[in-house]
């Protein structure tokens, strides 16, 4: 199998930005690869995520299936010179399991007959060699186009919560702040609790236990609408909506990146807020998640092996092509005049604080117990918090952040 001809880093191929096109290559010759190099350098639409020298020899061929899986690319290129017999299975298999990517022929040949047994195998581009650049740019645009009108049905926002120690406070958080959208702001707000068994979310909100969760919705991705959706939520008393977590340890719960970015995208179209209470863990499934997020609130508590954490999460973070404001700082239990200073905290993370949630633990435990994270006392410094955070996200503006970025590691070290 070919390797790839760009890394993003050593653990995950490059993707492209939200504005271009991802193409993989199958099986192409080695001048049409070169020329098609030059092509796409020269075009802003797309770019080249990887070139292999494989067909799906048959359908047990996981290991080839899975890396394109993992790849997702917008657009597949299958040579159909090598062996078209081959090249026809590979396109109706990846037909299969790529639903939501383009597959071009390519060919010396141009007959007739030929254009249409490749087009009823599942191509949707026929190209003849060698690569015409108008041919070819027209093509693009066309995937392009699709790729633009869905993005623009997608209107609702992903925001993700995830500790970066244990017991840091993301879950109560992420509760609270949905709760506050949906309640004070009448935004349709969906709680997607991420962790693969025992969640919280579910607990802490004083829900019934319920029948389904958000791993079986996602076990059901082909069979996704809205009236299927309707069956897995569970509604809580404040307006917010809830697919809670497993409530048992009976089995791994895995869902693999094409199905977890289209459960996502399903959810982005139905709710004007989709908040997922991440699991702790930058996992692939996880980190399918944060590419397609607005944001990611990285959550920690001011002692320092939270902070040692929360350092050692934006480093490994920061190798991704993410825009600066994407990754946001929050310091949960956070007292005024603590053993470690905010100044301090900045400069050994190299990144700004944006929200500093104070340490009222009584008014969260009493929350937790009521079920309703609306029951704070409203004169509390913790609920004029998350109100004013709510309200930021929504439309009314706070100036809890400050926007520059400054600082070397300090008393954590590197």
């Amino acid at each position: 199998m070919g390797s790839d001809s760009t890394t993003r880093h050593p653990e995950r191929a490059k993707a492209p930005t939200s504005d271009s096109l991802s193409v993989a290559t199958l099986c192409l010759d080695t001048e049409s690869g070169s020329q098609l190099r030059l092509l796409l350098e020269s075009m802003p639409l797309a770019q080249l995520a990887t070139e292999l020298q494989h067909y799906l020899a048959e359908a047990g061929d996981s290991v080839f299936i899975d890396r394109l899986r993992d790849l997702h690319p917008d657009i597949c290129i299958i040579d159909f010179d090598r062996d078209r017999e081959q090249a026809g299975r590979t396109a109706e298999s990846l037909r299969e399991v790529l639903k939501e990517t383009a597959i071009f022929a390519i060919s010396s040949k141009s007959q007739s007959d030929l254009i249409i047994r490749a087009m009823r195998s599942g191509c949707t581009e026929y190209l003849v060699k060698p690569f015409d650049r108008d041919q070819l740019l027209e093509a693009l645009a066309r995937v392009g186009g699709r790729k633009k009108d869905k993005r623009e049905l997608t209107t609702g926002q992903i925001l993700t919560f995830m500790s970066a120690k244990g017991g840091a406070g993301a879950t109560t958080l992420s509760i609270h702040l949905a709760a506050h959208l949906a309640h004070d702001h009448g935004k349709r707000t969906l709680l997607v609790d991420h962790h693969p068994d025992l969640g919280d979310a579910a607990i802490f909100l004083a829900l019934s236990r319920h029948q389904y969760h958000f791993y079986d919705l996602a076990d059901n991705a082909h069979r996704l609408d809205s009236e299927f959706l309707h069956g897995f939520v569970v509604q809580h008393s404040s307006g917010l909506e809830v697919l809670p977590a497993p409530d048992g340890v009976d089995a791994p719960r895995h869902v693999s990146a094409e199905g977890m970015q289209r459960v996502m995208d399903f959810l982005r179209m139905q709710y004007e807020y989709v908040i997922v209470d991440c699991f702790p863990a930058l996992d692939e499934e996880t980190m399918v998640v944060i590419d397609m997020a607005e944001r990611l609130f990285l959550v920690a508590t001011p002692e320092i092996p939270a902070l040692r954490n929360m350092a050692r999460h934006l480093e490994y973070l920061g190798r991704f092509d993410y825009p600066p404001d994407k990754v946001r700082v929050v310091i949960n239990r956070h007292l005024k005049g603590g053993s470690i200073t905010d100044a301090q905290i900045e400069k050994a993370i190299q990144k700004n604080i944006y929200w500093k949630v104070p340490n009222q633990y009584a008014e969260v435990i009493k929350a937790i117990n009521n079920g309703d994270p609306l029951s704070i006392n409203p004169r509390s410094d913790l609920m004029r918090s998350m109100v004013d955070w709510a309200g930021s996200l929504a439309g009314r503006p706070s100036a809890p952040a400050k926007q520059q970025e400054k600082g070397v590691f300090g008393f954590l070290g590197r």
